[in-house]
């Protein structure tokens, strides 16, 4: 998915961890419409300026692709914290804090820097690129 296609995602009012979600699922042929619904309550750090909604968006993403389902599947679930672990060391190369309000340089709960985010068109510009590149961290995994 390229940054036009998660950028026309925001501006449908998508969030972050919601695309991530949507992308992986439709690689793997399931349904988007749950991807999205189970992803909703995570963008903009939760609504909280904390954990950035395209790191959890990995997390879920992760847990669509390798996650266990079966009671007792020991070794699909040993796969996914293994995957986990790489995964948050593949997102500390591309951003050292995984904290929305830390990415952005700003706290969108706060409104005159909420201001200042919208102003820089932080959301537009910042965001698209980290969501791209987590989902081809989740991809190559």
């Amino acid at each position: 998915m390229d940054e036009k296609k998660i950028a026309d995602m925001f501006a449908q009012g998508f969030d972050c961890a919601q695309v991530i979600s949507y992308a992986i699922a439709k690689d793997l042929n399931m349904d988007t419409e749950i991807a999205l619904k189970s992803s909703a309550a995570f963008g903009a750090g939760m609504f909280e300026a904390d954990l950035c909604g395209a790191y959890v968006g990995g997390l879920i993403a992760l847990g669509l692709k390798y996650g266990h389902c079966k009671a007792g599947d020991e070794v699909a679930k040993g796969q996914m914290i293994s995957k986990i672990f790489q995964y948050k060391e593949e997102f500390a190369k591309i951003k050292e804090d995984n904290k929305c309000s830390d990415i952005l340089g700003y706290n969108l709960t706060i409104p005159s820097e909420a201001k200042i985010i919208e102003e820089k068109n932080l959301l537009m510009t910042v965001c698209p690129r980290l969501v791209k590149d987590v989902i081809e961290v989740v991809e190559k995994l």
